[in-house]
């Protein structure tokens, strides 16, 4: 964690980012997207060859690259980070309980935040979870009063998540994080158009629309203007200077700026000693996914081995020697497309599916009398994607927790 140097990126105007899907006379563009951590890894390393005059090497690939995570810059540049709303998270809008004696009027519907975890299923219901995996359910409020989906944040602030993955959540509410998280991004659509010098019209597949992701401070209802704007933050143990990027399509513009090691908002990647001892106390964990990961079994880390004498699955994590984990349950947003342009190569990556930033991963500890601290620490900095070159371009970092497993 010391040797890393940490950095926020200053949009200086729209950015785009797409999945990679094609798009022409019968498809039209997709939206804006959220960066991949590939393409901040290919920013970073670019700006160290260019910084350092290097060409582009098998070396360059290995640099890695942390984020990016989004962040509020208040206007005396402090910096709130965000993270991705957990999946365990369920927003939801309660129907009145004509049961309790309120009037109708009383009884308004309103919109909450539940949390829902790993529940063994009553005896009376069955479902095809591979084996030893639990349904991530609300046994007692979704029986009683289930209500309907609601919306909310797409982003928390990121403390407003840590005490979430610790289970500290009593003052944590929907209308709390719609203060101080980020409902949506806001996309700023462009149109473009050749005209064909012929008829005077547009060129068959060449009127379409783009989306860029505008982070500048935002119009507010009251005519008045947000005080706060959208950046986003990095880590890479390559020091880098302040300067002009060009991040995204269309070489459109941003500004790196250096961060101070002290005043980088950068806990994300530092090992909470409490959470250790307690994890290894409880004998479980949870993970919740940051940045998207790439699985060879989609949803399922490919590090986990399923022939196993119980038939769970289990396996090592990647980047961390003498530590098993048992896999439990997922609760997930679902996948995402991940594509690009390999730069080195001149062609476009092959497309692949990844699971979204958001996820959460419930594990047990096999063995936890006979693991150490150090076994748990890079928790917090590994990616825990199955390729090797995923891990050192972001995909699969983390937010590590203590959870109490339900009695088997």
């Amino acid at each position: 964690m010391s040797d890393l140097f940490h950095y926020q990126l200053e949009a200086l105007a729209p950015l785009v980012f797409r999945s990679g899907k094609p798009f022409g006379v019968n498809a039209g563009a997709d939206g804006a997207a959220f960066p991949l951590p590939s393409s901040l890894a290919g920013l970073l390393r670019s700006l160290w060859a260019e910084q350092q005059g290097e060409a582009f090497s098998p070396e360059l690939h290995q640099i890695a690259a942390y984020g990016p995570l989004l962040a509020w810059r208040e206007p005396d540049n402090t910096l709130i980070p965000l993270a991705p709303a957990p999946a365990d998270a369920q927003y939801v809008t309660v129907q009145p309980d004509k049961q309790n004696g309120q009037t109708d009027g009383q009884q308004a519907p309103h919109p909450l935040l539940r949390r829902r975890s790993p529940q063994p299923l009553p005896d009376t219901i069955g479902c095809d979870l591979p084996a030893g995996l639990l349904p991530v359910w609300n046994i007692e409020e979704m029986a009683q009063n289930p209500g309907k989906p609601a919306t909310g944040p797409q982003y928390w602030p990121l403390t407003e998540l840590v005490r979430w993955s610790q289970g500290d959540d009593e003052n944590i509410t929907l209308e709390a994080l719609n203060n101080s998280g980020l409902r949506a991004l806001t996309d700023s659509v462009r149109t473009h158009v050749a005209i064909t010098p012929e008829s005077q019209a547009a060129a068959d597949g060449q009127l379409f629309q783009t989306a860029g992701l505008d982070l500048a401070p935002q119009r507010q209802a009251d005519g008045g203007w947000a005080t706060r704007e959208l950046v986003w933050l990095a880590s890479s143990p390559k020091p880098l200077v302040s300067r002009l990027a060009t991040f995204g399509g269309e070489r459109r513009l941003s500004r790196l700026h250096p961060l101070d090691a002290h005043a980088a908002p950068a806990h994300w990647l530092r090992p909470c000693e409490d959470q250790i001892a307690r994890m290894l106390k409880q004998g479980g964990l949870r993970l919740t996914l940051l940045t998207p990961a790439l699985f060879a079994g989609g949803h399922l880390p490919g590090w986990l081995n399923s022939k196993t004498e119980n038939g769970r699955l289990s396996g090592q994590p990647p980047g961390c020697p003498g530590l098993t984990l048992t896999l439990r349950a997922i609760a997930a947003h679902g996948w995402q497309p991940v594509s690009g342009w390999d730069l080195a190569k001149q062609q476009p990556r092959a497309a692949r599916k990844a699971l979204k930033a958001g996820a959460v991963l419930w594990f047990t500890l096999d063995h936890p009398a006979q693991l150490s601290a150090e076994a748990l620490r890079p928790l917090w900095t590994q990616a825990l994607s199955d390729d090797p070159q995923d891990q050192c371009d972001g995909f699969g970092l983390a937010l590590p927790a203590a959870w109490t497993p339900p009695p088997a």
